[in-house]
């Protein structure tokens, strides 16, 4: 009888140990999956949120352990600098899904301007690349195009930065616009998923030739025909940081170039040289002004040669420094000022003025009293504080995936009394001059620089915040007359 036991037993010993399945690795970051993704100061859902993330931006953890809490299906999550997100349906572990790797695509970036921005005369917003069919019933729902219509009423001097230069392609067709694919799925059906109606403007992160067309990835990961939008050219203005270089008084010189005036006898004369509209000067405040035949001149701290340089005193926006805290605001605070007839912008830190520019107040010029600000587009006069800070987030009168009118990604939004806020306009540079429906309109250098300057902080990677807690109390906003 033949023994194999002992065989096996052999066999058995020396076979080598099977290998232990690997564990998966801990997630380093958390995605946003939703158009918000709460940060909350403890693992615990809040009213008073820290701030957010958005669709396709990731937060990196930190190396403590998530915890469950109340208000979250699933887990808190600990993110970096500080805070917990919940890992409920707004948020993800897995950065890996085509919905989170083409949105990081559409995301803002970290430059002056999170987007490029266009404005629409009526376009489709397609989930993926159009056939050539449907490119030709575009016609009966836009019309031609590269025609463009005039602006409403209402929508005036949103065009005045608005190019009719073509946009060319600037980069490779995404990845996920392949094969007929579209950002949330593989082979979407219906390519059309809304339009951008006629007046309203787009956010967009790249632009890519398809069939012979150019088109626009937009920041909600449609596509978009660059055809039927008309780019926005960036506005170079910005004010000045007072201290080495400029000291209060200053005069801004609004809407058009003015005069460079000199002395000769008992009145004054053109040099034949201009100030450039919305640029600045000092002023001596030691000289008194100059009256010629009942009029006010300003002498300014400028010199040609010899000759002091003056300007008309209708001609120029005085800016002067204010000895005295506004009631309401606190000593040592930030604080800002905005002067609805001067149209201008100051930054101070206590009674030190630091910053100086022009800003757009409300159309419908100072409030009246009783009448309702939002109806008149107007700025409403009062002390408040910054409540919350956006890098970028879309304005409109509505809600909702069809609405007929949004500003799409306004960057550095700072709400300080919902719905009015202090934020960047790229559709115009006419600061200083009454244009919005009640905000305070900045240029994209002075929107960032106020942006960076106030409290709440935003942290880097952050796509808004709220006051409280590391980020400080809200910077006062002072609306005056």
């Amino acid at each position: 009888m033949t023994r194999v036991a002992p065989l096996l037993v052999v066999l058995a010993l020396c076979a080598p140990a099977l290998a232990q399945a690997p564990k998966p690795e801990p997630a380093k970051r958390i995605w946003s999956r939703g158009q918000t993704t709460w940060v909350y100061a403890e693992a615990q859902r809040s009213k008073n949120p820290l701030g957010y993330i958005r669709l396709g931006q990731s937060l990196p953890l930190r190396a403590e352990a998530p915890v469950k809490g109340p208000g979250c299906s699933g887990q808190y999550y600990p993110v970096e600098p500080y805070g917990w997100v919940c890992s409920d349906r707004t948020a993800s572990l897995d950065g890996g899904s085509r919905w989170l790797r083409a949105m990081e695509a559409a995301a803002p970036r970290a430059t002056l301007m999170p987007f490029e921005y266009a404005l629409s005369n009526g376009a489709p917003m397609y989930r993926r690349l159009p056939t050539r069919t449907e490119v030709e019933r575009e016609v009966s729902s836009f019309g031609k195009a590269g025609s463009f219509k005039p602006q409403s009423w209402g929508n005036r001097g949103h065009e005045k930065l608005a190019e009719e230069r073509a946009i060319g392609a600037g980069g490779a067709l995404p990845w996920f616009l392949s094969s007929g694919g579209g950002a949330g799925e593989e082979k979407p059906l219906e390519a059309l998923r809304r339009q951008i109606p006629h007046g309203s403007m787009l956010a967009y992160t790249s632009s890519f030739e398809h069939e012979g067309r150019t088109y626009l990835l937009s920041a909600d990961g449609t596509v978009v025909p660059a055809d039927r939008v008309r780019p926005f050219r960036v506005s170079k203005f910005r004010g000045v940081e007072l201290g080495k270089d400029a000291e209060l008084p200053i005069a801004f010189f609004r809407q058009k170039p003015r005069a460079k005036l000199k002395r000769v006898g008992d009145g004054v004369e053109p040099t034949g040289a201009s100030f450039a509209a919305r640029s600045f000067v000092g002023l001596d405040a030691a000289a008194p002004p100059l009256l010629v035949k009942g009029k006010r001149y300003l002498a300014t701290r400028e010199r040609a040669g010899s000759d002091v340089i003056w300007v008309a005193e209708d001609d120029a926006t005085v800016i002067k420094q204010r000895e005295q805290l506004p009631i309401g605001v606190a000593p040592g605070s930030k604080w800002l000022l905005h002067s609805i007839t001067q149209g201008t912008l100051i930054a101070y830190e206590d009674t030190r003025a630091i910053y100086a520019t022009l800003a757009s107040p409300g159309a419908g010029g100072v409030p009246v009293k009783g009448k309702d600000p939002v109806k008149m587009s107007t700025t409403p006069l009062g002390v408040y504080r910054v409540t919350f800070k956006h890098r970028a987030t879309t304005m409109s009168p509505e809600y909702g995936e069809n609405r007929k009118f949004w500003i799409a990604d306004v960057p550095y939004t700072q709400y300080f009394n919902a719905p009015f806020a202090l934020h960047t306009a790229y559709w115009h540079e006419d600061f200083g001059e009454p244009m919005s429906a009640g905000c305070v309109n900045v240029s994209p250098l002075d929107g960032k620089w106020l942006f960076d300057w106030t409290t709440p902080v935003v942290p880097e990677g952050w796509a808004g915040s709220g006051p409280g807690g590391r980020h400080g109390v809200g910077t006062y906003v002072v609306i005056a007359r």
